[in-house]
């Protein structure tokens, strides 16, 4: 034992160096996925890292996260994957996670041994998941008229998973894999053996300066919402950001907002969350337009509230229910489907609004690392290859400056 460590009392586990090979070496009793009390080895470099790894993996013990053994199979192991992850993600994060684990990945290599995985069974799993039909395996249409039903009445539609749905389960079984390698399950991560290609993502286009006139201007004339529209269309906020905003974000006299929470429906409930990243969070400046809508939103809003008297709900949002409470982020869809049917515009997104402010600010000549402060992205590829891009008009401009002596 190094000078000055104290001696462990009985249930904190053991702790000994190999004369072999110097390696730390940690042993604890803990509870595994199967119920049974085991005792588990742990690794490490010196008594310090290996009493760290030790505490920790009787912490998830101790607080009901089954430890995997080493004859686990991997639906086991997902499950205790899953469970931290649900302590270390985000709800939405956690969600998508799940929804890979339950549908694709489990009903292929749910059966097999953790340590015995191999390449060719995540080739399998990706093989499977390229050829099956969302629409059977997500019972999508089980609530559609009788007419409309395809899947559930054994008449498949076909529809098979994008590259990008893809590539989102090799993650997830990817990052599932990583953590049982830390956790000295598997001696490798079989799952980075097997290449996947990029998806091309789309570029924003983002919509044109007289759309957008149109849609502010019915949302101005028909709905008490026109100021979230004005907000998205200048500050290019997502949908649950804009949900999340709170009076307490917006500061009027200083012309400024700050973008804190978020508000998404998980598992069935609405839940206020923290921002998509650490890069989304930030303090914004108002344009005039801005601050004057929200300067008459906020006066409309004491209305609402002084005529729903004791129906008010308050939560202190910006943009909530008619009564105060948090919005439905589908309800915002619903409501800006009506904005743009009544505009003539059937193609437009709510989140069009943000390429737009993105696309609008670089077309500008906006530096880019200033628009990407302003869209909040962590990387600065991301608002110059996916959300950008150069108009025609642009291109036919710096085109003309080519000049031939012909």
């Amino acid at each position: 034992m190094p000078p000055g460590k104290r001696r462990r009392a009985n249930g904190e586990g053991s702790i000994y160096q190999r004369a072999s090979d110097g390696l730390w070496v940690g042993m604890a009793y803990v509870i595994t996925t199967t119920g049974a009390s085991k005792r588990r080895p742990v690794y490490g470099h010196s008594f310090d890292e290996v009493r760290e790894k030790l505490d920790r993996l009787k912490g998830d013990s101790a607080r009901g996260i089954g430890v995997p053994d080493r004859t686990v199979a991997v639906a086991e192991y997902l499950d205790h994957w899953l469970a931290l992850a649900k302590e270390n993600k985000r709800a939405t994060t956690h969600r998508g996670y799940e929804s890979a684990v339950r549908l694709h990945i489990v009903p292929v290599l749910g059966s097999k041994r953790l340590d015995k995985l191999t390449g060719a069974d995540v080739r399998r799993l990706i093989a499977v998941c390229r050829a099956k039909c969302l629409c059977c395996v997500n019972r999508y249409d089980e609530h559609r008229p009788d007419k409309d039903k395809c899947c559930s009445v054994g008449n498949c539609c076909g529809r098979t998973p994008s590259k990008r749905q893809i590539q989102f389960v090799h993650a997830v079984l990817r990052n599932a894999l990583s953590n049982a390698e830390r956790e000295e399950l598997v001696t490798r991560n079989v799952a980075k053996l097997v290449q996947i290609p990029s998806p091309r993502y789309k570029v924003g286009k983002g919509l044109q300066i007289t759309d957008v006139a149109k849609l502010l201007k019915e949302a101005k004339k028909s709905t008490r919402l026109y100021a979230l529209y004005v907000v998205a269309a200048t500050l290019g906020l997502r949908r649950g950001e804009l949900l999340g905003l709170r009076w307490t974000d917006v500061d009027l006299d200083r012309a400024t907002l700050r973008v804190e929470q978020t508000v998404q429906r998980v598992d069935g409930r609405l839940l206020v969350d923290e921002t998509k990243s650490e890069a989304s969070d930030g303090t914004i400046p108002l344009p005039k337009v801005t601050r004057l809508a929200l300067i008459q939103h906020r006066e409309r809003q004491d209305a609402e509230r002084e005529e729903a008297a004791e129906i008010w709900q308050d939560h202190g949002l910006v943009f909530p229910t008619s009564v105060g409470t948090p919005m439905e982020p589908r309800s915002l869809n619903r409501h800006f489907d009506g904005i743009r049917t009544r505009a003539g515009l059937p193609s437009v997104r709510l989140h069009d609004f943000r390429h737009t402010v993105v696309s609008l600010l670089l077309e500008l000549g906006t530096p880019p690392h200033v628009v990407q402060a302003i869209a909040r992205h962590a990387d600065l590829d991301v608002t110059l290859g996916i959300y950008a891009h150069t108009n025609l008009d642009a291109m036919r401009e710096a085109l003309d400056k080519i000049e031939w002596e012909i």
